[in-house]
């Protein structure tokens, strides 16, 4: 009797375990740092051979899915490109997710289907990078331009970027993301400006105008693609990305206008500018482009190198 009351209990424990068990092989244990953590290596790894499987948790990390597969293809080589020269610098990798983050972003019924695509982008392109005069490039992106990326040596004064060039993405016009338009009271402008502004200034924001805020601050440069470069608060210069990152604005390709008493914020595009945008990428993609056509269209002068040979 007590043997036959053991394999009933056996029995039902075995049956509760199956859920436990099936997560566990699709999310991971967590003994597995490359796979089931954040497929990032050791610091002993990284000073070798990058291995492949890290770029799943990156490149899942920096583009949708949902995007076209050459556009995926050519996120890959640029997540290998900026492993590698950061392998080589000595600096950290880029961020990436674990399956578990996976299975939330994208769904336990989706995990798969995109699990397979993301693994096959990488596969397709292994050991393919980008180089400019022999050296790894710096491969920026960002999520959508302002109908124009910028030329790097405006944004940063120099030619260390000579890659990095001003290209026509008006195909970004048509995107989700392009325009944003937010509506702010003086008060709340200074309030969250904080040390962009004088003491007298904030203890006059409460009772100021939106016609004496607008005397407050001013655009005085803006690069050739639209971005902000200057911007002067307060009699003071500050450059464009330190007042969006301030504000959290989508990108430095903003300004400014008084409507009924408050002051209408617009901004064009989502990031900083630079390099590859997302969405530029996938509509090339939907018209044809390969994705070494893609990166080429973006980064100027850049050539193709494969690892692994």
């Amino acid at each position: 009797m007590k043997r036959f009351f053991y394999q009933i209990f056996c029995g039902i424990a075995f049956f509760l375990l199956i859920p436990i068990v099936v997560t566990l092989l699709i999310q991971g244990t967590g003994t597995d740092s490359a796979e089931n953590l954040s497929f990032m290596p050791s610091t002993e790894e990284q000073e070798g051979e990058l291995n492949e499987d890290f770029l799943r948790g990156i490149v899942a990390n920096e583009i949708s899915m949902d995007t076209e597969p050459e556009a995926i293809k050519a996120q890959a080589v640029i997540a290998r490109t900026n492993c590698l020269r950061a392998m080589e610098r000595g600096e950290s990798l880029p961020e990436g997710l674990t399956k578990g983050e996976m299975v939330r972003l994208w769904g336990q019924e989706n995990f798969s289907e995109r699990y397979s695509l993301l693994e096959s982008s990488i596969e397709a392109t292994k050991g393919v990078s980008m180089v400019y005069n022999g050296s790894y490039i710096q491969a920026d992106f960002h999520k959508i331009s302002a109908g124009y990326t910028r030329d790097a040596a405006e944004v940063y004064g120099n030619e260390d970027f000579p890659y990095l060039k001003s290209i026509d993405s008006r195909m970004d016009i048509i995107g989700e993301d392009f325009l944003k338009v937010i509506f702010y009271t003086p008060n709340e402008l200074i309030a969250k400006g904080g040390e962009l502004f004088t003491d007298e200034t904030k203890a006059a924001a409460a009772e100021m105008s939106a016609s004496g805020f607008m005397e407050k601050i001013s655009i005085s440069k803006r690069d050739k693609a639209g971005y902000v470069t200057e911007v002067v608060i307060d009699g003071k210069p500050h450059s464009g990305e330190e007042a969006r990152l301030l504000y959290g604005w989508n990108s430095s390709n903003f300004s400014l206008k008084e409507v009924d008493g408050e002051i209408r914020v617009t901004t064009k595009g989502l990031g900083h500018g630079l390099g590859v945008s997302l969405h530029g990428a996938n509509e090339l993609a939907k018209d044809g482009f390969s994705y070494k056509e893609i990166l080429k269209y973006f980064y100027s002068g850049i050539e193709f190198v494969t690892q692994y040979d």
